[in-house]
């Protein structure tokens, strides 16, 4: 039940406000009031405590205390402030508070000294205020989501997930979960979301990144309703001249990309978010291409799985079939299902003509 409210919240976001900083020190007064000698620490995180972002206008605070087993019995005091109090809520080691019952304006995470997610929240907090690139890219991909998702707290939260993990990499302070996990080919069963994170990473490159392009185009399993994919959000964006590919690098990686040095095809750069160990797993990818021949017939097979169900079907046990042969071989399972996409445009080129 308690997620399932959370879930209904509207996502409102807002320009930052300077008043975020006098609301965090009026509310780190009461805290400390309530948990006397007990409290070690109290910081002002999220994206309220980040300049010159977009935020949900909620404060957020970070508590740490010497021993959390006392924390419990001071609920009613914590309730008196109208805070709600949600005890772990999904966190091992975490009291969780939030203000209030009708419209939330602050959150409580409180931690005993010594717990990893004191040092993960601070790490990705100073990150971001020492890297405004990433920060910006950070409000554009929140910004898009909202938009996207403005009553599911849910999707906006997931969709923003892979930024966030590979923010904490950089910072040092990434969690094992990700460091250990594998990067194997996974499909999954289509997803109405997936359009949608589409379109919300689509508008959070156009915004954030100032360079032109021809063409920026959803493509790939994601994009065809009713078809398993792997669920990665595959983007494709056509350039007039390939000369230009590299300044894509760094707006890139404010947006949490990394690119594939070792890349064999110098014509078509790649840019991965999500992959391990700078992420739980592969979410976004970006293809850099000239706008020619390759990216056209990209979009023609989109096109042509759209309007053909025999081919969505016949594609579909194609995919399932190489990622049983190929698991953890990518280039292979990429390189199987390429000569059947030629096939299929070549047979729909000769039925044109």
């Amino acid at each position: 039940m308690k997620r399932d409210l959370e879930k209904s919240w509207d996502i409102t976001l807002v320009p930052y406000d300077e008043n975020w900083v006098a609301q965090f020190n009026h509310e780190k007064l009461k805290v400390e009031k309530i948990l006397a000698g007990n409290c070690r620490a109290i910081q002002h995180i999220g994206s309220t405590a980040i300049k010159n972002i977009y935020a949900k206008p909620v404060i957020d605070i970070l508590v740490v205390v010497n021993d959390l087993t006392s924390v419990d019995g001071l609920n009613a005091d914590f309730e008196a402030l109208r805070y709600v109090c949600m005890g772990e809520y999904g966190i091992e080691g975490r009291r969780f508070y939030w203000k209030s019952k009708a419209e939330r304006t602050h959150h409580i995470h409180l931690f005993e000294q010594g717990n990893s997610e004191i040092k993960r929240h601070l790490a990705f907090r100073d990150h971001m205020i020492n890297d405004p690139l990433a920060a910006q890219g950070y409000s554009w991909i929140k910004r898009s989501l909202a938009e996207q998702f403005p009553c599911d707290i849910e999707s906006y939260v997931n969709g923003k997930a892979s930024f966030v993990r590979a923010m904490e990499y950089r910072a040092g302070v990434a969690r094992e979960d990700q460091l250990n996990a594998p990067d194997n080919i996974t499909l999954e069963p289509p997803n109405p979301n997936w359009k949608k994170f589409a379109a919300a990473e689509i508008n959070a490159i156009k915004q954030s990144v100032d360079l032109s392009f021809l063409s920026i185009e959803h493509l790939g399993s994601t994009a065809i309703e009713g078809l398993s994919a792997k669920p990665i959000i595959d983007i494709f964006i056509a350039l007039e001249d390939m000369k230009e590919a590299l300044q894509w690098l760094e707006p890139l990686k404010a947006l949490g990309y990394i690119d594939w040095p070792d890349n064999p095809d110098k014509t078509h750069h790649r840019y991965f978010k999500g992959m391990p160990p700078w992420g739980l797993q592969r979410t976004h990818h970006v293809h850099i291409m000239a706008m020619g021949v390759a990216f056209k017939r990209r979009i023609a097979f989109r096109n042509l799985l759209e309007k053909n169900a025999q081919l969505r079907e016949d594609y579909e046990l194609v995919k399932q079939k190489l990622a049983y042969q190929h698991p953890n071989d990518r280039e292979a399972y990429t390189n199987a299902k390429a000569h059947l996409i030629k096939q299929v445009l070549e047979d729909d080129n000769e039925e044109s003509i």
